[in-house]
């Protein structure tokens, strides 16, 4: 089964071998108690002065998709085998495949962070290193690599990754705007960006003609990497055919046929960019109309990162002969092993694509997606320390956009503990979260996780693409308001 998962992991890497700015922790946006709540909303008023421990402030780790192991694994005479298998049909391969799957993982690592009262309202400082990875592709890709028939063409959609990473230095501010009515609360974060590297990449109709005596293919294809110092050097491919192989190589005098991207050197490397983005919110209490609704707003990550280098390889089109996929083994047995066999499928993969190195285009401006909060809590009235709320949340990235809508269950008996659960719905299916919070004197510990993995195999492998876990150590420098339930 190993191997077998091995070959799945090469089937859907041929964009690069790359991997796609962090995704938000949805269970703590109700927590009162949550020293980092501002970051899902900028007009939540803090009540603590703090400062985080450097890199375990606010860490968190995820990683998101809609397309699980459990989708490509198969249950086969008591064996579990991966949909590649001879004995799984290709009606049965492909029945949990979606038209659209797409994984996103996220990384946040706070290095400082701290929270004090000024200026009228409540002021954070963060300097955070973020990063993102995305890679989206339709089911094409296995249908082909299940049949490769002869006489027979394949289409395979839109294939596409993207990758970035960048230190944040934020500055915010929220208040009470009394001035305006004082149900009504307000805040802003102003964030300078300064870009280490972005990647991305668009594979686009790539048409696979599967003859008897020869396979053609055209695709459209470009990628673009934003990184300064980087060096794209190139490769010469041979064909299967000698008689094709007309070009000399410079160097050592051998014969090829075509060029190819080879890998890419970092040389001087250097800030890759710079850029700003702003987070805005509001927040209301609609306590006299409806004693205990609150409703709250935010948009977040509003920005940009212009980059200094803008290094292209892309394919224009143009058909060629692919001599690919040739004594191609989907299961162990002597011969070739395992893995070379593997590394075989991932090159010619890479291959249909033939990109070519067209150099550095100077700098470019690229957004880093923007995320939306709209969210609603109600407290009951007859037992306050426990509230409901329903978040909707949207990230607007382009082919890694997503959705979810959360409901939660909060419950807070006295001054410094709180604990929540919740479940949501969205693009990458139903999934359950929980939050703990303790914050006595001098001390704040959180841990939690919007997607708890759930569902696993006999073999204890995650059946689900769907997890993560945020936790964070933080010093409040004073006690936190008592709560009174009157």
């Amino acid at each position: 089964m190993k191997t077998n998962i091995k070959l799945i992991v090469a089937a859907i890497s041929l964009c690069f071998s790359g991997t796609a700015v962090a995704q938000q922790f949805s269970s703590s946006y109700f927590m009162e108690g949550s020293l980092y709540r501002h970051e899902l909303n900028p007009a939540f008023i803090g009540t603590q002065n703090y400062f985080a421990m450097p890199f375990l402030g606010n860490l968190h780790l995820g990683v998101n998709g809609n397309l699980g192991v459990g989708d490509i694994l198969f249950n086969k005479d008591g064996k579990t085998v991966t949909l590649l298998h001879p004995d799984v049909s290709l009606d049965e391969a492909m029945k949990n495949l979606n038209e659209n799957n797409k994984f996103i993982e996220n990384f946040s690592l706070p290095v400082i962070s701290v929270g004090f009262k000024a200026f009228g309202g409540f002021n954070t400082i963060g300097l955070n290193v973020r990063e993102f990875s995305g890679f989206h592709f339709g089911d094409d890709i296995f249908e082909l690599l299940k049949e490769l028939k002869n006489d027979k063409s394949y289409n395979i959609g839109q294939i596409g990754v993207q990758a970035q990473a960048f230190v944040e230095l934020a500055f915010g501010h929220s208040r009470n705007l009394k001035e305006v009515d004082e149900n009504l609360n307000v805040g802003a974060k102003v964030k300078l960006l300064f870009g280490a590297a972005r990647m991305n990449a668009e594979l686009d109709d790539l048409t696979l003609n599967m003859g008897k005596d020869k396979w053609t293919a055209t695709a459209h294809a470009r990628g673009e990497i934003n990184v300064t110092g980087v060096e794209i050097t190139k490769k010469y491919e041979k064909y299967n055919d000698d008689a094709r192989n007309t070009q000399t190589d410079p160097k050592t005098g051998e014969k090829y046929g075509y060029e190819t991207i080879d890998e890419f050197k970092m040389n001087n490397a250097g800030l890759g960019g710079f850029g700003l983005a702003f987070d805005l919110g509001a927040e209301y209490d609609f306590k006299d109309l409806v004693p205990g609704l609150k409703a709250s707003m935010a948009l977040i990550d509003l920005g940009f990162i212009s980059w200094n280098e803008s290094h292209v390889v892309e394919n224009n089109g143009t058909p060629f002969v692919f001599d690919g996929f040739k004594n191609i083994q989907i299961k162990d047995g002597s011969g070739t092993p395992m893995s070379d066999q593997t590394d075989k499928v991932k090159d010619d993969l890479m291959n249909l694509y033939r990109l070519e190195n067209k150099g550095n285009e100077g700098s470019s401006t690229h957004g880093i997606g923007a995320t939306m909060n709209i969210g609603a809590e109600y407290t009951l009235p007859y037992y306050k320390p426990v509230r409901f709320g329903f978040l909707s949340t949207t990230r607007f990235q382009g082919d890694y956009t997503w959705n979810e809508e959360r409901l939660s269950v909060n419950y807070a008996p006295c001054n410094w503990f709180e604990m929540n659960i919740n479940g949501a719905l969205g693009t990458f299916g139903p999934s359950f979260g929980w939050m703990l919070n303790l914050h006595p004197v001098g001390f704040n510990f959180f841990i939690g996780m919007d997607h708890l993995k759930t569902r696993v195999s006999k073999d204890f492998i995650p059946l689900n693409s769907n997890s993560d876990i945020t936790m964070g150590i933080s010093f409040p420098l004073n006690s936190a308001p008592k709560k009174t339930y009157n």
